[in-house]
């Protein structure tokens, strides 16, 4: 009996960490939002696709994952962004690390922007000249945040800050004004999911000028982003992400 007690709290202890976090830990499961940007006078229409790439689940409890994802620009079809998201868990808080972009991935995004851009203008980027763009290149700091399903509605998130050293190009980016919102169902193709809502401005400073996001989020345990909104001063939306189909990883090949 003492035994079957014991293997029945490591099934429940187990299905809770499966989902306590906000973020998927199921490596190969593909997500897919639907992206409308408003920004123009017809809205554009893109789809994220959102690929759990590394997961790794010490026997501590700790959990961390990685996401990345790759959406096609509506402008130039021959450029794909690539980007990656990093979450960790601590049971021990049940709080959730979010990290939008860290200071390694900026840098490689934007290596690879260059590069990509640079191809589809006709012109090849030499190893050599990668290598030399990426020396000159400095980056410090993260774009995170902190999920923590016990924290009161109007709670701060704390301020963050990424930035870009490049020669003479430097660029910053900033999340402040975060807080916590509450709780909020969200009715999704996939089904309704129970998230945390969260919002917090995005402000970036580069040598193209100043750029103000006001950003909406909704999180869910197990699943990770279900719907991101960015409107402008008086609230109007001026795009979203949302989900729509998730996938489950395809079974490894006998």
């Amino acid at each position: 009996m003492k035994k079957l007690f014991t293997i029945a709290l490591g099934v429940v202890f187990g299905a809770a960490c499966a989902s306590a976090q906000y973020f998927c830990t199921d490596q190969g499961k593909i997500m897919y939002y639907k992206s409308i940007d408003s920004k123009e006078k017809e809205p554009v229409e893109t789809v994220i696709v959102a690929t759990v790439v590394n997961v790794d689940k010490a026997a501590d409890g700790q959990i961390t994952s990685r996401l990345e994802s790759k959406q096609s620009d509506a402008n130039n079809p021959f450029i794909e962004l690539k980007t990656y998201m990093n979450f960790s868990y601590d049971p021990t808080t049940d709080v959730t690390k979010v990290v939008v972009m860290s200071a390694e991935d900026f840098k490689n995004m934007l290596v690879s922007v260059i590069k990509e851009s640079a191809q589809a203008a006709g012109m090849h980027m030499s190893e050599m000249e990668l290598a030399d763009l990426e020396k000159v290149m400095s980056t410090k700091g993260e774009i995170s945040f902190e999920l923590d399903p016990k924290a009161a509605a109007d709670s701060k998130l704390a301020n963050a800050t990424l930035r870009l050293n490049a020669g003479q190009m430097n660029m910053t980016m900033n999340l402040w004004d975060g807080k916590f919102l509450g709780s909020e169902t969200i009715t999704t193709e996939s089904g309704d999911f129970d998230c945390l809502k969260i919002s917090y401005v995005l402000r970036t400073s580069s040598p193209n000028g100043n750029e103000k996001r006001n950003m909406t989020d909704w999180y869910a345990k197990g699943v990770g982003l279900v719907r991101s909104v960015e409107t402008d001063k008086k609230g109007n939306v001026i795009s979203e992400d949302i989900l729509r189909v998730i996938k489950e990883p395809r079974p490894a090949a006998e």
